[in-house]
């Protein structure tokens, strides 16, 4: 009975310090609002393509995310909700995470419609929201991010 008690004892230990490890692993990890590209448009609304450049630092170990809830704004506007599941950061290298979305004209103001259509350099984007990674027994750990962008890089 002991045995067992220690055994199973062991095995959260050892969870928690995986993820004790992996959340080092995130938050060493770089974020930066890559790209935010029309996609689609019609009357009604316009599609965006998010991409979000995530760059883990460490040399030899993996970054998980689990999730990523946040806001995109365009020049200080909220525009929409971005989501992102399960994400996986090789260690030294850059992951591209992409999220699709679908804005309503109406959320949009005048003034950002004109530079959107103009194909302006000067729009600015922010994302600003929570990672979050899987702790000890699937407990969810957050981690804020925040992230942005000036100008479309055209």
């Amino acid at each position: 009975m002991k045995k067992i008690l220690l055994l199973l004892v062991s095995v959260c230990l050892l969870g928690a310090c995986a993820s004790t490890q992996e959340a080092q692993n995130l938050a060493n990890c770089k974020f930066a609002l890559r790209n935010v590209e029309l996609t689609d448009y019609n009357l009604t609304s316009l599609g965006f393509t998010v991409v979000i450049a995530i760059t883990n630092l460490n040399k030899k170990q993996a970054a998980s995310i689990k999730r990523f809830t946040g806001k995109l704004t365009v020049n200080d506007e909220p525009m929409a909700d971005v989501t992102l599941k399960d994400i996986r950061i090789e260690p030294n290298a850059t992951q591209n995470a992409k999220a699709k979305m679908v804005i309503p004209m109406s959320v949009f103001s005048n003034k950002v419609l004109g530079l959107i259509s103009m194909n302006s350099a000067t729009l600015d984007y922010h994302l600003t929201g929570t990672m979050y990674f899987e702790g000890p027994l699937g407990v969810e750990i957050p981690v804020p991010v925040d992230i942005g962008r000036v100008g479309n890089g055209k």
